[in-house]
């Protein structure tokens, strides 16, 4: 197989995880700055068995760290702190999404090298499909060669044909 296919999915799968990078950075500065509390509880997941989304859980420990963040904030602290604080107390488990540092960072890149596999296997089997067409089968003198499927439709008319004539006698 030659390398062209490899490295236009490659590029592909590139330029889609840079774009996707850049849409979710311009959501997140832009829901920041309307409202830095939503920007902090966006990012993190309740504690306890609700498994809510913070900036929209209900329960009271969502409420306890929602007053937490707005506290934090007034106080003039920025969101890592607080994200940091809310870690340190709760752990790693409330954030929405891993940091991409360390070990964590396989879970960033994984999906994106397993989607660039399957679209390299895909065009290596549609690759393979193609190239396994059947010859034309012969036609009639006069005629063009036909094609498998036309040669099947052939068949299958010269057979319903055969038992018409089978039922008439």
């Amino acid at each position: 197989m030659t390398r062209r296919p490899i490295l236009v999915t490659l590029s592909l799968t590139a330029v889609l995880l840079a774009a996707f990078a850049c849409t979710a950075r311009a959501t997140e500065s832009a829901a920041g700055r309307k409202d830095p509390a939503r920007a902090v509880t966006s990012q993190l997941i309740c504690p306890c068995s609700c498994g809510e989304i913070l900036s929209g859980c209900t329960c009271e420990t969502g409420k306890s760290m929602q007053g937490f963040v707005n506290d934090e904030l007034k106080k003039g602290k920025g969101k890592d702190e607080i994200t940091t604080a809310l870690v340190a107390k709760y752990g790693e488990v409330i954030r929405g999404a891993p940091k991409a540092q360390g070990f964590n960072l396989l879970v960033w890149i994984l999906p994106f090298v397993a989607t660039g596999i399957g679209f390299v296997f895909a065009a290596m089997v549609l690759k393979r499909w193609v190239g396994r067409r059947h010859p034309a089968v012969l036609a009639p003198a006069g005629h063009p060669p036909m094609t498998p499927a036309e040669q099947d439709l052939a068949d299958l008319r010269a057979r319903a044909e055969n038992e018409l004539r089978g039922l008439r006698e």
